[in-house]
Formats: structure tokens, C-alpha cells, sequence
């Protein structure tokens, strides 16, 4: 997935990233690249470098295409990298780049803590969603047609049949998520049953969810430079002088720009809170020596005269 980062400092832009997502359904970094502005010609550089870098051809056959072997929705994917980056998009561009290729370093280090204590063949996101298919399997039965299909059935009248020589489902979640489903696990079972070797579950996932798959992606380091003291002069005769700055009108924006769906989350944890406000406004009130308050007016307790709704003529 790609997007675009707005740069607030004195010298506007935007910075164009490219991501993909890992072994257990994470982030991770491909490209990044700071440009003047967005539009269709810079973002045509933007992907030709990066097929460059990922030694695409013309006719590679290489598809960029949203949900590949992931159920996990991947709008927020960038959204997490952008929400890491507010705090040094005021910096100039070389600062600012520094300090994108300082975060990218520090997230592979603490990738690495992570992976040192992850143990078994598939990475914690797979065993999670296998544990659970493999829980919701034991409420399903498979009928073998004496081939390589299955028909399962379980509870709701929820009945698919599963390909286990193309390792299909009629549900698509196998093809979808490379994790051997519910109506999969089913079909295993019944396989075991009739005497049929089977293997260990694990080697019907994707190697995209292997553990080792994992670390091999982790395997190539972000490394360090020295400081700027210490680059080299360079020998190009074309001197790169800054864009023009164009100073914004008001007070610069801090905060990064809420999407519709945070905005709405954001509602919804306003109104539990006021709900919950209201509901300890109409708890009985107590006194400072924690005894139980009586309204002067109505002369009952739990409240105090300035909060009594008891209605009263002329």
C-alpha cells in the first residue's frame, strides 16, 4: 500500500511511502521519498524506483492488489507509520529523513526482541488464528466422497466443501488467508480418522506464516551513518539549491488530520463517557462525613435540595 505524508516545516512537501505487511500481519517498510508535492508524474517516479529496487520488469507479471493471503484490513497500515512521524515532520527535509530512517532502524531492533521469544513453527499471528480454527473445527463433521473432497457440515446449516488436493474451501477464507480454515481442520480430523496420513497441521499454512519466514524478512538491518560533520563533499558540477518558502497563513497545525472512521471512535468514547458521567451524577450523594444526604425540600435521601425534581404548585 502507498501513501503520502504531508510535511509541516519551512519548506512544505510530502513524503511518499510504500508498505507491505509481514508474517504476523504487521507493518513493514519498503520505500520512502521526499517530493514538492503529489500528483500523477512523481508518483509514476515514485513506483518505477521502486520496481527498480524490487527487480520488476516489464513483464514480470507482478500485481500491487489490496487483502493478498490477509483477512486483516489494510487501510490503517500507513496510518501507524504516519502517526509515528508527527513529531519530526517540522524539521527540515535531510533532518526529517533522518530521523524516518532513525524510527525504521529502532523498529527492527525491537522486531528482533520480538522474534527471540517467539517460539514453534508459525509466527503468533498464525498460531492465533489456527488455535481457533482448529477450536471451532471440533463442531464440524466431514464426509469423504472416497477422492480428494469433503463435504462439512456444522452448526446454522453452514455446509462447504473442501478441495484438500488444491487445498480449496468453498468458503475462500483458505485461499484468502493461506490458514487451513475450520471446514479444513474438519476434513484433517476425518482424515486422521480413516488411517489417511496427515502430517502436523502446521504444514498446511503458507511458509508466509512460518517463523522462519519472519526472521528472514527481519534479517536485513537498517544501518547506521555518521553525522553530517563527516559526509563527503560531493563532486556533482549541479548545486541543489531549497524550494521556495512560502510561509502559511495562521498557526501552524501540530496534530496530524483524523480520518472519518477515527473521528467517529472518537464520538463513541464521548458519549460512554458522559453516559457514565451521568449515571455517577445519579448515585446517592453522600456528605463530607460520609453519611447519606437529605433533601430539605422533599425530605428524602440520596439527593440534596439543588438536585430535587420534585415538583411542587403555587
Amino acid at each position: 500500500m502507498a501513501k503520502t505524508h504531508r510535511m509541516k516545516g519551512p519548506l512544505p512537501g510530502q513524503i511518499l511511502s510504500a508498505f507491505g505487511v509481514d508474517s504476523n500481519n504487521g507493518t513493514y517498510a519498503l520505500a520512502y521519498a521526499a517530493v514538492e508535492s503529489e500528483n500523477t508524474s512523481i508518483w509514476k517516479w515514485f513506483l518505477q524506483c521502486l520496481a527498480e529496487d524490487l527487480d520488476l520488469y516489464s513483464n514480470s507479471n507482478f500485481t500491487f492488489i489490496r487483502r493478498a493471503i490477509s483477512d486483516m484490513l489494510l487501510n490503517n497500515l500507513c496510518e501507524v507509520f504516519n502517526s509515528k512521524l508527527v513529531k519530526g515532520r517540522d524539521k527540515p527535509i535531510i533532518s526529517y529523513l533522518e530521523f524516518i530512517r532513525e524510527y525504521l532502524m529502532k523498529r527492527v531492533c525491537n522486531m528482533m526482541k520480538v522474534l527471540n521469544k517467539c517460539q514453534g513453527p508459525l509466527t503468533p499471528t498464525g498460531t492465533r488464528i489456527l488455535e481457533a480454527n482448529t477450536t471451532l473445527a471440533s463442531k464440524y463433521h466431514a464426509r469423504w466422497n472416497r477422492g480428494q473432497k469433503y463435504q462439512v457440515k456444522g452448526p446454522w446449516n453452514d455446509q462447504h466443501v473442501v478441495d484438500m488436493e488444491k487445498r480449496e474451501c468453498s468458503c475462500r477464507k483458505w485461499e484468502l488467508t493461506v490458514i487451513p480454515c475450520k471446514h479444513a481442520i474438519a476434513s484433517l480430523n476425518e482424515m486422521a480418522d480413516i488411517k489417511e496420513k496427515v502430517g502436523e497441521l502446521y504444514t498446511y499454512v503458507h511458509k508466509v506464516y512460518w517463523l522462519d519466514t519472519w526472521k528472514e524478512m527481519y534479517s536485513f538491518k537498517v544501518e547506521p551513518i555518521k553525522g553530517r560533520a563527516m559526509w563527503p563533499k560531493s563532486d556533482c558540477p549541479t548545486t541543489l539549491v531549497p524550494p521556495p518558502h512560502n510561509k502559511a497563513i495562521g498557526r501552524p497545525k501540530k496534530k496530524r488530520r483524523i480520518l472519518a472512521e477515527e473521528r467517529i471512535e472518537i464520538q463513541q468514547h464521548k458519549r460512554q463517557a458522559n453516559s457514565q458521567s451521568q449515571n455517577d451524577n445519579e448515585t446517592q450523594s453522600l456528605s463530607r462525613k460520609f453519611l447519606t444526604v437529605t433533601c430539605s425540600k422533599c425530605k428524602q435521601k440520596g439527593h440534596n435540595a439543588r438536585t430535587c425534581k420534585a415538583k411542587y404548585g403555587n
